[in-house]
Formats: C-alpha cells, structure tokens, sequence
C-alpha cells in the first residue's frame, strides 16, 4: 500500500499529551503508518484561536515541536520541502512528513507571517477555521445540529491577496471549513490546484463541512482534490454502525461526480473520534478491502491513496526552486 494523508492533528495531541511520534496510543504514529505502508502524512499544526492570544506565536511552538519529533525519527521519516524531496525519500524507502496549517489566522494579517511559515517549510495552509478570520469566513459548525451554509461572505480583500501571494510562493491552498462562497472565491481566484483536505460529499450526508456536487465539478475543473474524512458526524448520520462502507459510499460519489482524478484521503485523525470500523491508521486495509468489494481497481486506489495528491504536490511545488 501507498498512502498520503492529507490531514492529521497529531502533533499537537503528542505535544499536549506528552506522547512520542514514533509509538503512542493516538490514531497516528510512525509504528502504526509503517504498518499500513504510508508513503506521506501531512502534520497540520492547529492552532484553536480560543486557547491563544498570540495565534502566531503558537503556531511556531507547534512546528518547532514536529521538527524535533521528525528529527528524533529520521531514520524513518523526515520533512518534505518539494515534490522532489518526497520522490528522493522514496527511492530511499523514508516515509515523509508534509507541514501544513490548519487555522489562516496564524498568520495574522502579515504577508510577510505567511512567507516565514514558508520557509519553515510549510506548504499547505488551511485558511479557516470554526472562526472568522483575517483571510476570510468558515462554514461554522459547533454541533452536528447547530450549522448552516455561509453563502454571502467568503474572502476579503487581505484573503484575496493570500491566496495570490500561496500561489506564487507554491503553497497549497485549503478550503476544508471554509464558508460555500470562500470556496467559489478562491476557485475563481486561484492559478493552482487546490484541496478540500479533510471534507466529504454533502449530497450523501448533509453536513457544512461537506462539499456539493458544484463544488466537486468546480475541484475537478481546477485539478485539485478532496481529502475524505473520517469524522462520524461528517461520514452519516447513524455513527453507531460500521462506518466504512459509508466512507466508501462518500468516495463513489465523488467519483460519480468528478471523476477518480478528484478523490484523496484526509483521514483528520486525532482532531476526531474516530469512526466504527476504522480506528487508527494502522488499519486501512480495512477500507481497502471495502473499495476493493465496491469495485474500485488497484489503479483506482492508488489514484485516491497518492497519485492524485502527488499530481496537486507536483503542480503546486516540482521543486523549492521552483515554488
């Protein structure tokens, strides 16, 4: 098996918990991905601005702290700069480790704040959260039940110039909790291929943090992806059963709609509970074996396990000269 993820919270559970990368008992470590055969995982760092005063300041505790893990581990995983840093850990048999962002306000205003991130080596930013920010508006959602579509606010004028300034610097640009018009904002506005990394299809189960069928077309039309995730409340609404078949059912879809191109993984574990069927990364056979019942070919899964993400990578940043 090869498998990118395109989204996690671990290191910031390690980090809280007092936990190392390499074997713990979270939905993700490196004993668990070896296991499962994983080619990448990107480590978001995220940052709930509820819990901070100084967003920027946080975020840099974080990644200072994925940087010492990936160093402590670095015979078996190390930190990816570029497509062809990913393709040389590769040949060398070395999982790689992305660093992303999940919260757009650590940036706080300063472009000059996203351009030191980047060269920390972060390379995908998503750019809401729950809250409004600097860059633009979420879909909020506290509660399964208590959420509805912002259809009116997406970016403004400091986010339409973030998403200008990731495309030139080869930052991938996440729409993953962003309200329904941030994501027709930066699609419109975007030259790059870009990522839903951890939402689903909202015709199977209608949730915010879900993606219509328009915007699944609009993904496909751009050339980026949608990392499904494993969330229970955004997979169905009866969460007590085995869940796989439901997550497969989300991935038909999309396929349905736009094409196996379209679809990734965005598992989001350890910012979760994870789903009856599917308890931590060791066990994606699990959903393998699920697609495989479904029909899916070993080219189709490998197209929705890495080959789609290393397109959007690829596109995004060949090389750091090139980004």
């Amino acid at each position: 098996m090869r498998i990118i993820d395109l989204h996690c919270d671990t290191i910031t559970r390690i980090l809280y918990e007092d936990k190392s990368l390499y074997d713990n008992d979270c939905h993700l470590s490196i004993k668990k991905m070896l296991q499962s055969g994983y080619m990448m995982q990107c480590f978001a760092m995220f940052v709930n601005l509820k819990n901070t005063d100084s967003p920027y300041h946080t975020c840099l505790k974080y990644i200072d702290h994925f940087k010492k893990e990936i160093e402590i581990n670095n015979k078996y995983i190390k930190q990816v700069y570029s497509y062809n840093d990913l393709i040389d850990n590769i040949d060398n048999n070395i999982m790689s480790a992305l660093l992303t962002i999940e919260e757009g306000a650590t940036i706080e205003g300063d472009l000059e704040k996203l351009r030191y991130f980047y060269n920390l080596g972060v390379r995908m930013m998503t750019l809401t959260w729950n809250f409004k920010n600097e860059i633009g508006y979420p879909n909020n959602m506290t509660d399964s039940k208590s959420w509805h579509e912002v259809t009116d606010k997406g970016l403004t004028a400091f986010g339409k110039k973030v998403v200008k300034e990731m495309n030139k610097l080869g930052m991938i640009i996440d729409v993953s909790h962003g309200s329904d018009k941030l994501f027709y904002d930066v699609i419109e506005l975007s030259t790059k291929p870009i990522v839903a990394s951890h939402s689903n299809s909202r015709e199977v189960n209608n949730c915010p943090r879900n993606i219509t069928d328009d915007m699944i077309l609009k993904l496909k039309e751009n050339g980026g992806v949608i990392g499904v995730n494993y969330c229970p409340d955004f997979v169905s609404k009866d969460t007590n059963v085995n869940q796989v078949p439901m997550i497969v059912e989300h991935i038909k879809h999309i396929v349905k709609v736009g094409g196996i191109e379209t679809v990734a993984l965005g598992s989001d574990f350890d910012g979760i509970k994870t789903p009856n069927g599917l308890s931590d990364c060791s066990k994606m056979n699990l959903l393998t074996e699920a697609l495989q019942k479904e029909g899916f070919s070993k080219e189709d899964i490998d197209k929705i396990y890495y080959k789609n993400f290393l397109r959007v990578f690829a596109h995004n940043c060949k090389s750091v000269n090139e980004c």
